[in-house]
């Protein structure tokens, strides 16, 4: 499988965007050395051996449409944090439940990805009380006063 836009980090090690924005929502270490990564810079290198290589083999089409894929996708990402922290921290120290950051949102993929992204981000920048399948449960961000 090819990286797309590949990212490094101060390890060394290098990931594709859509990959290493996922796993720094989560966790701002290395997934392979565990180091601290700081913010990832784009690896042209690489990105120049993968569009060398994709040339080399007729897979541009396909290169592409996977591209906009995960650009749409980390896209989306952000949009669902946004959502999520945007509302909670417009209420400090008060929990609210996940049915009420995503009613007025028209878009259900990016309300897939707002309840996708409430999963992940438990234990690492929000709490929950309740069943994390079920738009009922009460969220809140960690640490604030309940």
């Amino acid at each position: 499988m090819l990286g797309l836009f590949p990212m490094y980090h101060k390890c060394g090690h290098s990931f594709c965007h859509l990959c290493i924005e996922s796993h720094l929502n989560v966790n701002e270490k290395c997934p392979l050395c565990r180091s601290y990564t700081g913010s990832p810079i784009r690896n042209r290198q690489l990105e120049s051996l993968t569009m060398s290589y994709v040339a080399s083999r007729n897979l541009s089409n396909a290169y592409y449409e996977r591209m906009k894929f995960n650009q749409k996708k980390v896209l989306l990402q952000k949009r669902a944090l946004a959502l999520i922290y945007t509302g909670l921290k417009d209420k400090p120290g008060q929990s609210t439940e996940l049915c009420n950051l995503v009613k007025n949102v028209d878009d259900e993929e990016l309300k897939s990805e707002i309840r996708s992204q409430v999963r992940q981000q438990v234990g690492v920048g929000l709490e929950h009380v309740g069943d994390l399948e079920n738009d009922t449960v009460t969220i809140r961000l960690k640490n604030s006063t309940r």
